[in-house]
């Protein structure tokens, strides 16, 4: 695969080890200032607000970002936020959903709500950091006919951390047990075995805007798997982007790498910040 490696990113790759650095190609970063970004971070399933707080503070500290808030979103996709406190100069947002069963499919419909009166009130442009099944969520948003429109902000970049995209969640136990075994198939060059998930992001992937620019991160606690979620799975997010798309994907190794521990280990959030911030 024919990578590209702008001078302004070649400080993120060499960085931190040991880190794993896949397909990367990257374009030129936008012209949006890192001061003036608006990032919206999405916590996993069952988890909260709080589950973002070391990324958010990582990237509210590196780039500059003096308004920071937190957005609640109910089961009925209602939300308490106060668009007199977004700022022009930059907001970082951490979304909790409060009714930990609310669906991936319903959490991109309630971040929609949000993004819409982000544009409302003049933010054009955002970037989604997902961990887990936030990491879905956001895909998910982005592939979504529905959320494409001058409704909403354009979106820069999607960060995805440990992100389930083909775990067989929706199949009998004894389907997704085979998951974690899950290969290639010589033939299609696809999963032999695709969940719901997967099977949707495949089939909307020519939504993704081709400047979209992506990173993925996910752990291998040395068995092939972040102690939760295959690499298989979180590798997966390869076959559901376009041929041309921006894309680093990384996999962290050593200490806290597992499922619920990467999204506060510092290699990460630095990491993070630093692609935000080209």
């Amino acid at each position: 695969m024919k990578t590209k490696y702008p001078y302004s990113l070649i400080a993120v790759l060499l960085a931190l080890i040991p880190i794993t650095y896949f397909g990367i190609k990257l374009t030129t970063s936008s012209n949006q200032s890192s001061q003036n970004q608006t990032i919206i971070f999405i916590h996993g399933y069952g988890s909260s607000a709080s589950a973002t707080n070391a990324l958010a503070k990582q990237s509210q500290q590196d780039l500059g970002i003096k308004n920071r808030l937190k957005i609640r979103i109910n089961g009925q996709g209602q939300n308490d936020l106060q668009p007199s406190k977004l700022s022009s100069s930059g907001n970082i947002i951490q979304l909790e959903f409060t009714d930990k069963d609310t669906s991936e499919k319903d959490e991109s419909k309630y971040i929609a709500s949000v993004t819409k009166a982000l544009k409302a009130k003049g933010i054009s442009a955002i970037s989604l950091v997902g961990h887990s099944m936030g990491s879905n969520v956001a895909l998910r948003y982005l592939e979504t006919d529905d959320y494409l429109t001058r409704q909403y902000p354009t979106v820069n970049k999607l960060v995805t951390i440990a992100g389930p995209f083909n775990t067989g969640i929706d199949q009998p136990d004894e389907i997704r047990k085979q998951f974690k075994n899950n290969s290639i198939d010589s033939e299609t060059k696809l999963p032999k075995l695709q969940d719901g998930n997967f099977k949707f992001f495949y089939k909307n992937k020519s939504n993704l805007s081709p400047k979209l620019q992506i990173l993925n991160i996910y752990g291998d606690v040395g068995d092939g798997s972040d102690g939760k979620i295959s690499n298989f799975s979180s590798e997966s997010l390869n076959l559901l982007i376009n041929k041309e798309q921006p894309y680093i994907e990384m996999k962290i190794t050593g200490n806290q790498v597992q499922h619920s521990e990467i999204r506060t280990n510092p290699r990460v959030t630095k990491q993070v910040s630093k692609f935000l911030s080209n």
